[in-house]
């Protein structure tokens, strides 16, 4: 029997495992100013944050 995974409330290390990162990489953007659900990282909010990061690079790079 498989756990469920919830990507809606995962904890730094099981973010990093899924993702394939390191957990320093997912404190560093949490440090950043990644928002957190209930001291839990949520897939759909960390990708819309790191769109909005590239975003701001390339405008601020143009």
């Amino acid at each position: 029997m498989s756990d469920e995974l919830d990507i809606r409330s995962l904890s730094v290390a099981a973010a990093a495992k899924l993702l394939k990162v390191a957990p320093k990489t997912i404190r560093a953007h949490i440090r950043r100013g990644l928002p957190l659900v209930d001291k839990r990282i949520d897939l759909i909010v960390y990708g819309a944050w790191l769109n909005q990061q590239e975003q701001k690079r390339q405008h601020d790079g143009a």
